[in-house]
């Protein structure tokens, strides 16, 4: 069976944002009654975060017991960097091939879990923005990497996380002949092909007795439902954190002013 995959666009939206108040005047009296003005936002402002981080701190953020026992069982070791939103989980296969998976928590916990309707009155070119906007909404992207340490060479594979499925689609894959030049292109770049790289084919393209046989490739490796199931409780949590983070460097900034 066919599968169409899109790019999905991403969006970071922030959850806390403060007003600009302006800061020039054209007499003494009216600066002197902003700088009260400001200085009271400040304050509120304060509290308001401090009110916030305290609420946010109330509720229990740990990893579900079956996604706890699921780390420990599969074997991930889980690569993270303070104050980054990119995640990877790496562990070594009983063939000595080396599994990566590497995804972001934003765009994981930004999926849509069930698109809203599109209203009947919107014009054609509206709905299908809005039609394109929600197929791609439900998706995040995977990326992964079988590798062979001795050969330094691997297959990656960019795939597609279903948000209502919880469950991967293969949107390309190819192969590194330098693992350890992609490895290091990833950590200084960001980017996982090269400027002139060729990505490979599209997947829904291929014949399907090969789109089935590389996604069983994939299961077998350890890319299947429980490892995307882990994704999403794994994201939920690290998000939560870095806001709880946010909240806290907010209140520390705003207490020195």
């Amino acid at each position: 069976m066919s599968r169409i995959f899109s790019v999905r666009a991403l969006s970071h939206i922030s959850r806390l944002a403060a007003p600009q108040i302006a800061r020039k005047s054209p007499i003494f009296t009216r600066a002197f009654s902003n700088s009260v003005i400001r200085s009271n936002s400040t304050k509120d402002l304060l509290e308001v975060v401090k009110s916030e981080f305290k609420l946010a701190n109330s509720v229990e953020n740990e990893l579900a017991p079956d996604h706890v026992t699921y780390l420990k069982e599969s074997g991930f070791e889980v690569v993270q960097k303070a104050g980054e939103s990119n995640v990877e989980l790496s562990k070594t296969l009983e063939s000595g091939e080396v599994l990566k998976v590497f995804f972001d928590i934003d765009e994981v916990t930004d999926v849509s879990f069930g698109a809203p309707e599109v209203p009947e009155e919107e014009d054609a070119g509206e709905k299908f923005d809005d039609e394109l906007y929600q197929y791609e909404s439900t998706f995040a992207n995977v990326k992964v990497l079988i590798s062979n340490p001795q050969n330094n060479n691997g297959l990656f594979f960019n795939l597609m996380l279903q948000s209502s499925e919880e469950e991967f689609f293969v949107d390309y894959f190819n192969y590194k002949p330098d693992t350890t030049a992609f490895l290091k292109q990833v950590d200084e770049q960001g980017t996982y092909l090269g400027k002139f790289e060729y990505q490979g084919p599209r997947f829904s393209n291929l014949d399907e007795s090969l789109q089935a046989t590389v996604e069983k490739y994939l299961q077998e490796k350890g890319v299947d439902a429980d490892l995307a199931d882990f994704i999403f409780g794994y994201s939920e949590i690290k998000e939560e954190d870095s806001y709880r983070d946010l909240l806290s460097d907010v209140a520390k900034y705003l207490s020195k002013e």
